[in-house]
């Protein structure tokens, strides 16, 4: 009790001091005139600009004088021993003038003006501030603009009290099209709500949940509306859409696989990105053939210095370098490779038990076989000359290769047999960037590209066949730009050729012993011309209006594709956000069928011509808004897709009795997102998305069916923490389960009531019906995903930097229920999402 007293008794004179010594600076005068014997000379209508109460300690005059100089533009001077004078004097003061909508600041080219009483005071720009020099008095009126921004007035007490100022200036038409709402998810994932367009940033990126090498589509699937079901990061399912209607370019070289071993690594290393593009709703005129989403990876250029690193995980080892050959020439490659086959480590096996459940390497108790042999690499190049100041090329190659071989469990009245699968996409881009003056800009772009999907099964048996399977994809695509900045507006125009050639090789041989082949080829020449035009100088509106046009020549088809985007500014910190647009896509993977054995990730690339492809039309509705202010974000849209015209097959293997016909699909939802930044090492985030869609098939009867892999509710909750050199992630995910009754299971229900596939009758009387019970949707699902890493900086004794990460996928080894396939002789059998799968991660960069 006694020393609680003593505590009291101790901050209440503590308190008391802080109140007798904290004071105005006019009864700081007072007290000293008092104490000291002298009288001071001042203006008091001057002296009162100073706002806030001032600790002075300091017994000594001159003490005291020093204080007053250093915390106020004023000068103290001796008349005598016992008189002094304190006057204003000239000052320099320094303003970081900022955009009031981003924050971005305003430099050396705008020009800042201060004019004090209707006078202009001269600025200059220096260490990333504005100064000027100014004598303050309290009648002054101070003011601060730029051209294109709102004058933006400054109190005369806020010069008084500090020497550097921020001072946000307002335009008077907002240049929406440079608005940035940073760290919209976590550091380094940006939006543009001008572009619809989110930016990922891969250098300043973060950790994120359940990964410690930044996998790109990891990254990507952990925006709101973005989703991966399975986990595996390439099966991406952006708003409801198939993974095919989203266009994916590295360098603008097209991507035409998921990733590596079944979409479960990005094929692309990280070290060598420098930022990653993602369109939900909408897209600009310059892209086109999807009618889903769009993701475009920018590779990165090489700096002042050369950087190396070396690095392993337990799924790759890999390596990079970016380096100057020259003055004007730079370069970077970077290479990735698995392990040795034999080597599997957790996460892999986690891996292989997700893609391989419910096929024929998976025996009746679910143990997977484990004669699976799993090999990827991935290459990647980039060249850069700088012509001069106004010229640059730059080439950039890739090459990704996966190979998986296995040994299918055989039940005993069949031979045994091996499977091979592989796919490689290869390619080239070379650009040239032109500033052609006075706003005018031009991009020459040329690609050439090579996909190439091939399965083999080998059986082990007198006279029968090996069944093979190739689609191939060759691309060659030419685009010119050119565009044109004004203050107000912003012009781009152009032409997208391409040429596209789309090869099938199939031979399977039948029950009957004969040999079913087909082998197609279909080319067709695309023309697009394109033109988009920007225009933010109506107070608070922005507008964006685009057309693509083009010629497709198989089909000799011409359509007209126009866009519209507006956005208006309720205040600086809220915007409404709208957008529709018509998209064509001619290039598609055909649904229901499996292209080859396996059940994973093995659906046939086609051309549209009408017999085995068709043109797909799609148009998408946004409508939302976005609040930024005092740390918080709240993004909501509101969506809605559909396209026509997707191709389905009507059987699961290509065969001479079925056809393929066209589904149409509608998605529509709304994406939620709750956003705060705790400090500056610290952000949490929640999120809400509900989707639902539907495909209805192009028959007699119209059958309807819901969308495999739309979840109609999501919900997630993460949350990032990056200080010194330590970082650390985490997030949980909650979401309604897939669609049971889905095109795959009414399809084998249509198998089963029909009987034997060789043309048999069904059993009289017939067995119980299996599918009776299958329900509506499977369980829900969650997952806790997990990261942390610790680095050791370089130093100038330490030439070199390492990092060191530790990754957990499903940390507490949630079933995940994803699917469910019926096979003839054991029923149904389950596929679940990855399980557990750690990840150990180093790497050393120098």
């Amino acid at each position: 009790m006694r020393a609680l007293v003593l505590i009291i008794a101790l901050l209440a004179t503590l308190s008391g001091y802080t109140q007798d010594t904290s004071k105005s600076f006019l009864d700081a005068i007072k007290d000293y005139e008092d104490v000291m014997g002298v009288t001071f000379s001042f203006d008091a209508e001057l002296i009162k600009l100073a706002n806030k109460k001032t600790l002075f300690t300091s017994n000594n005059l001159t003490e005291f004088i020093e204080e007053v100089e250093n915390h106020f533009p004023l000068q103290v001077e001796k008349i005598d021993e016992e008189y002094y004078s304190i006057i204003a004097v000239e000052t320099t003061y320094r303003l970081a003038v900022k955009d009031s909508l981003d924050g971005a600041a305003i430099n050396e080219s705008f020009e800042v003006q201060v004019v004090v009483n209707d006078g202009p005071v001269e600025t200059t720009f220096k260490n990333g501030t504005w100064e000027f020099s100014y004598t303050p008095h309290h009648l002054d009126e101070i003011l601060v603009f730029s051209q294109g921004y709102k004058t933006t007035s400054i109190a005369v007490n806020e010069l008084f009290n500090e020497k550097t100022l921020d001072v946000y200036l307002g335009l008077t038409t907002r240049r929406l099209n440079t608005v940035v709402v940073e760290d919209y998810l976590t550091k380094g994932i940006n939006l543009m709500p001008s572009r619809q367009q989110i930016q990922i940033d891969v250098n300043d990126l973060p950790l994120l949940p359940g990964e410690t090498d930044g996998d790109i589509f990891a990254s990507i699937a952990a925006l709101p509306g973005v989703t991966n079901p399975d986990g595996r990061a390439g099966n991406l399912f952006i708003r409801g859409s198939e993974t095919d209607q989203t266009l994916i370019l590295f360098d603008n070289i097209p991507v035409y696989h998921r990733g590596h071993y079944y979409g479960t690594i990005s094929p692309y290393n990280p070290k060598i990105v420098d930022d990653v593009e993602v369109y939900r709703s909408g897209f600009h005129p310059r892209l086109g053939d999807r009618v889903g989403g769009a993701i475009v990876i920018n590779s990165d250029d090489v700096g002042i210095s050369s950087k190396y690193g070396v690095g392993a995980n337990t799924l790759f080892g890999m390596a990079y370098g970016k380096f100057k050959l020259a003055d004007n020439w730079s370069g970077a490659v970077s290479i990735r490779n698995s392990y040795p086959r034999e080597l599997k480590s957790p996460k892999l096996e986690e891996i292989s038990e997700s893609v391989f459940a419910g096929t024929s390497l998976v025996d009746k108790g679910g143990l997977l076989t484990n004669r699976v042999e799993v090999s990827f690499s991935d290459y990647n190049g980039k060249l850069s000359y700088q012509i001069n100041e106004h010229n640059s090329l730059r080439l950039s190659i890739i090459h990704t290769f996966s190979d998986i071989n296995f040994l299918p469990v055989t039940p005993p009245n069949l031979l045994p047999r091996s499977n091979e699968n592989s796919y490689k996409n290869t390619g080239a881009n070379l650009s040239w960037n032109s500033d052609l003056g006075q706003g005018w800009d031009s991009n020459l772009s040329a690609t050439f590209s090579n996909y190439d999907f091939e399965f083999q099964i080998n059986t082990l048996g007198p006279n029968i066949e090996p069944f093979h399977s190739d689609n191939s994809i060759d691309d060659f695509n030419v685009i010119q730009e050119f565009s044109k900045e004004d203050t107000y507006s912003n012009l781009q125009f152009g032409v997208d050729y391409k040429w596209q050639n789309v090869s099938t090789n199939y031979r399977n041989q039948l029950r009957d012993s004969s040999i079913y082949q087909i082998r197609e080829t279909v080319t067709s020449n695309t023309i697009a011309p394109f033109a988009n035009f920007e225009y933010y100088g109506w107070k608070r509106w922005y507008m964006q209006v685009g057309i693509r046009g083009t010629y497709y020549s198989e089909l000799d088809d011409y359509s007209v594709s126009p866009r519209v985007l507006i956005n208006y500014d309720l205040t600086d910190w809220a915007t409404l956000k709208s957008s529709h647009g018509w998209y064509n896509q001619f290039l598609s993977q055909v649904k229901n069928l499996e292209y080859s054995s396996g059940g994973f990730d093995n659906e046939l690339w086609v051309l549209a011509d009408n017999e085995s492809g068709f043109i797909i039309r799609g148009t998408q509705s946004m409508f939302g808004g976005i609040i930024n202010a005092n740390n918080w974000i709240f993004d909501v849209e509101g969506f809605h897709k559909k396209a026509s015209d997707i191709t389905i097959y009507e059987d699961r293997v290509l065969n001479p009795q079925s056809n393929f016909y066209t589904m149409d699909q509608e998605t529509y939802g709304i994406d939620i997102l709750l956003k705060k930044q705790l400090t500056e090492a610290t952000s949490i985030w929640t999120g809400y998305s509900y989707h639902d869609s539907k495909i209805t098939i192009d028959t007699t009867d119209q059958v309807t069916y819901k969308s495999k892999y739309v979840q109609p509710h999501v919900w997630y909750f993460g949350a990032a923490f990056k200080k010194n050199r330590w970082k650390v992630s985490g997030a949980w995910r909650y979401a309604s389960g897939l669609n049971a009754y889905s095109l795959d299971i009414a399809y084998a229900e249509s198998i089963f009531r029909a009987g034997s596939p060789d043309g048999e009758p069904p059993p009289n009387p017939p067995p119980p019906n299996p599918f009776v019970d299958v329900p509506d949707r499977y369980p829900s699902v969650h997952s806790l995903d997990i990261s942390s890493s610790y680095k050791i900086p370089e130093t100038d004794q330490r030439k070199w930097s390492a990092t060191f990460g530790l990754s957990i996928i499903n940390a507490l080894n949630q079933s995940n229920l994803t699917d469910r396939v019926y096979r003839s002789r054991d029923g149904f059998v389950d596929r679940e999402a990855i399980g557990f799968a750690p990840n150990l991660m180093v790497i050393v960069e120098w």
